[in-house]
């Protein structure tokens, strides 16, 4: 795209040469040759510092507040303010093609959309994901952003390269990081996903729980103005959220879901446990729902019916996102006869009560970082057949005292229900800078712990904590590996500690039966952090 043309599309002066982009990026460390760089202002690091990198790396312009010389200069005033909508006219403004389906909520983002992912693949074709596991690409290896949402050039070139390996459909996390900060800015949805809405999240980002909330809410502004909009319609935040977007999108179709019988819901929902070996999902669809093709609307309604799923997943919380899911996928055009055989084959997700290991001990990894995910972690495992239950948790580092006090709270009633032996890492020897533990954080965990009269050992290098845990355990005992970012490297470490003791039988899969469970308010486990 000429250079010209972003100036006049937007109203940003030139200063320099014309010249033709033929990608965008705001890394200077991920130039390539042709690309605009977008010099944003940073806390820590001002992006016009690294205008001469990005040159030398093939950059033909740069977006700034302030001309450049010997570089030509789209002259913003607010550069992060017209970022998204210039990458999105640089690649050819993907979302006219692609049917975005965006995901937000503060627990249960990554469940939902690996597994909506999945079922249209199954159903519909190759599909594009944007999330906190990465970027998935039809054709290409995952890349790892570090983010929930990346910056606003790295989503519409991704875009791009979906659509041209074949994708029809993307489903992208939405945090509120990236609300805020624009990042998703030049997206527009076709269909939208709301989960829930916990207060209590990222006010080492947010000042204020209200503000978190409010952000959140700006999500409903991406949606195409007839997109529908899947919600839970049992948090009682998310029908406070529905009620506002029906006010500024009247003629959309909001599809609440409910597992408590909710009278206004479109689909009824529930959830019978099998144990380890997964859950079956009872929905009754009560009345008509959209259909899309692509990212339009078609005339055909999904008329009323009732489905029996099978979810292959540990975790009625888990369950809970599939259903969602599931419903997503029928509004989609995903035929309902392809959906049980496609869940059927959902893979395992990682670190999303994932079962490592099933004999000899059972070992269940979980980045349960809200007591609400630790408290659906006690729903699942307390059904399960075990000896004794250890646990080794890391507190959410780099994120405040708050959600830490809470975290605590509810990882002490999961020690006393399970009457388990806990010890807690501060991944030391694991967690990078952006998630290393402070000290008051730790102090957060240990009052609620404390307070509630249960014995803790602390361990500060998460290597040691699992190996000891994991050498020590009974072959019918239960090893919880929970926490967020900084038990990331707890799988691998177990898989050594366990390759290291004697050979065990083989695996015995533990199933259970358990009566029905309705999961409340369909918490689910927390993703990496909304950056």
């Amino acid at each position: 795209m000429r250079l010209s043309d972003l100036s006049a599309l937007f109203g940003i002066p030139l200063a320099g040469d014309d010249v033709d982009v033929s990608g965008a990026t705001s890394d200077s460390r991920a130039v390539a040759p042709g690309d605009l760089f977008f010099a944003v202002p940073g806390d820590t690091h001002d992006g016009a510092a690294f205008v001469a990198a990005a040159r030398t790396c093939g950059a033909v312009a740069v977006c700034a507040e302030a001309p450049h010389a010997g570089i030509p200069t789209l002259v913003a005033p607010d550069v992060r303010a017209v970022m998204g909508g210039i990458a999105a006219a640089v690649y050819g403004t993907p979302c006219r093609e692609l049917a975005v389906i965006g995901v937000t909520g503060t627990l249960g983002k990554t469940t939902t959309s690996l597994t909506l992912a999945h079922l249209l693949d199954a159903g519909l074709g190759p599909v594009g994901v944007i999330g906190s596991l990465g970027i998935r690409t039809p054709g290409r290896a995952a890349v790892d952003t570090g983010m929930t949402t990346p910056e606003a050039p790295v989503i519409q070139g991704a875009m791009r390269q979906m659509l041209d390996g074949g994708a029809r459909h993307a489903v992208m996390e939405v945090s509120s990081h990236s609300l805020l900060l624009g990042r998703v800015d030049g997206v527009t949805l076709a269909m939208g996903i709301f989960l829930n809405l916990v207060p209590d999240e990222h006010l080492e980002f947010h000042p204020t729980p209200e503000h978190y909330l409010e952000t959140k809410l700006r999500f409903l502004d991406l949606l195409a103005p007839d997109a529908p909009l899947v919600h839970n319609g049992d948090d009682p935040r998310t029908r406070e959220a529905m009620a506002r977007d029906a006010t500024a999108r009247p003629d959309a179709e909001r599809i609440g879901i409910s597992s408590h019988g909710a009278d206004d819901a479109s689909v009824w929902v529930r959830v019978e446990s099998a144990g380890v070996e997964g859950s079956r999902l009872h929905l009754e669809i009560r009345r008509e729902l959209p259909t899309l093709d692509g990212a339009r609307l078609t005339t055909a309604r999904l008329t009323p019916t009732r489905l029996t799923l099978p979810f292959p997943l540990l975790g009625a919380h888990l369950a809970w996102n599939a259903v969602i899911a599931a419903v997503s996928a029928l509004v989609a055009g995903v035929p309902a006869d392809r959906l049980a055989a496609a869940l059927s084959s959902l893979p395992r997700i990682h670190r999303r009560m994932e079962l490592l290991h099933a004999a000899g001990p059972l070992v269940i990894d979980d980045t349960a970082g809200n007591p609400r995910s630790i408290r659906s972690v006690l729903e699942t495992v307390r059904h399960l057949p075990h000896g004794r239950v250890r646990i080794v948790y890391v507190p959410r580092g780099q994120r405040g005292t708050t959600i830490n006090a809470g975290n605590g709270v509810a990882i002490a009633e999961l020690v006393r229900a399970l009457d388990a032996d806990l010890v807690v890492s501060t991944s030391v020897d694991h967690a990078n800078a952006r998630n290393a533990v402070t000290e008051d954080e730790l102090a957060a965990v240990q009052a609620g712990v404390v307070a509630a009269g249960v014995s803790v050992r602390l361990e500060p290098e998460l290597a040691r904590a699992v190996a000891t845990v994991v050498a020590d355990a009974a072959d019918d005992d239960l090893i919880l590996l929970l926490g967020a970012q900084g038990m990331d490297a707890g799988a691998r470490l177990a898989q050594q500690a366990l390759a290291a003791r004697r050979p065990a039988a083989a695996d015995r899969p533990a199933a259970i039966a358990t009566p029905d469970h309705h999961p409340a308010g369909g918490s689910a486990t927390n993703g990496r952090a909304g950056a």
